[in-house]
């Protein structure tokens, strides 16, 4: 999503280009301050800017902290938002915090996500100390960019929705009628992974059929691109496509979250693909009924937010044939052309059931990694 940081110091390069990686621990034993513990230089933030942006342009600097003591000790600078619940924890040891150790490209590391405009704050601790150095001055992320079309450490991303755009993703929804109003949907700012919003669904299942709402993409132009093959899905192999979503759960075992795909048979190569949706080629009720449609279902066990990564390979057929169970039987990734989320009371039907989710990517190559 997010490539290196774009800041007013050109000049330091060659010196990051050359350690890219974050330098390790040094020692395996932590370092206590002792009592003539000293700060020679208290935190700072790449000296000059203390604003940032995360861009395309590989100039190769990023932002870094810098610090200096009088003796080696255990640090970690913490950079948190209030904004987004984003956190990011650098650890280090030793005299020294500068471009090596103490670099920072946007990442987190409690699995939520820094956003554009977001003012953070950084702060310093030392092991054995009851003092907290804090930054005088805020970061403020100027501007983030989205992981859609973009490769990282050979892994493909196509972002189906982050649910911030009313215009784009996953814009149809369905609701079973025969559960009398209870499914309620739509976006909600209560709680989000990424940006400002997630997607909530709940319901009760009156008619136990298992199945209250779906929320459905029938025209998947992220992963299937009309006018350039390069931009679609390559592979041929399900073990390496992933389907990748943030899901809050409440808890309780009683909801589930159904991932559905759906394939176009018909086409004969990417090309192929392509000409069919110029011809303005949407996955409507015919098309379910004459291709393939491959399912699978997390069970949300758990409370809270957890990414869930599935690779395409441990899909199922669909099974009703007007559905997406009507096609070759073949599971060919690059087919792939629209999809489905939904919400189910499973295991047992019948229930009251909730959920949230939120950033839907599909990746090619491995599963979502956030980072950027």
């Amino acid at each position: 999503m997010r490539n290196k940081l774009v800041i007013g110091i050109l000049s330091l390069s060659v010196l990051f280009a050359t350690s890219c990686k974050r330098q390790e621990m040094v020692g395996s034993e932590e370092g206590f301050a002792t009592k003539d513990f000293a700060i020679i230089n208290n935190l700072d933030v790449n000296k000059t800017n203390p604003n940032f942006m995360l861009s395309n342009k590989k100039v190769g600097v990023p932002l870094f902290f810098s610090a200096t003591f009088n003796e080696d000790v255990s640090w970690t600078v913490t950079v948190s938002s209030d904004d987004s619940g984003a956190e990011m924890k650098i650890k280090g040891k030793g005299k020294v915090i500068d471009i090596n150790n103490g670099w920072w490209q946007g990442e987190s590391s409690n699995g939520r996500f820094f956003s554009t405009y977001d003012t953070c704050y950084a702060k310093l601790n030392v092991l054995g100390l009851d003092t907290t150095y804090s930054l005088s001055k805020k970061i403020i992320i100027l501007k983030t960019l989205s992981y859609d079309l973009r490769t990282v450490d050979g892994v493909k991303y196509y972002v189906i929705d982050d649910f911030e755009k009313a215009t784009v993703g996953m814009a149809g929804v369905s609701a079973d009628a025969a559960d009398k109003g209870t499914p309620k949907y739509g976006k909600s700012s209560a709680y989000s992974v990424e940006g400002k919003n997630c997607y909530h669904m709940e319901g009760t299942d009156i008619n136990k059929n298992g199945w209250l709402i779906s929320l459905n993409h029938e025209a998947l132009v992220e992963m299937a691109k009309k006018g350039n093959a390069n931009d679609n899905i390559s592979t041929a192999n399900p073990d390496e496509l992933y389907f990748n979503v943030y899901i809050r759960g409440t808890g309780k075992s009683n909801s589930a979250i159904e991932l559905k795909a759906y394939e176009v048979d018909s086409a004969d190569s990417k090309q192929d693909l392509i000409t069919i949706l110029n011809g303005g080629y949407l996955y409507d009720a015919a098309a379910q009924a004459s291709n393939d449609g491959w399912i699978y279902d997390i069970v949300i066990d758990w409370e809270g937010w957890k990414l869930v990564s599935v690779p395409y390979s441990k899909f199922k057929p669909a099974s009703d044939l007007k559905t997406g169970g009507n096609g070759n039987r073949v599971k060919e990734p690059w087919k792939i052309t629209a999809m489905a989320v939904s919400l189910l009371s499973y295991p047992m039907p019948g229930m009251e059931v909730s959920a949230d989710i939120d950033f839907v990517v599909v990746s090619e190559g491995g599963p979502f990694v956030p980072k950027y």
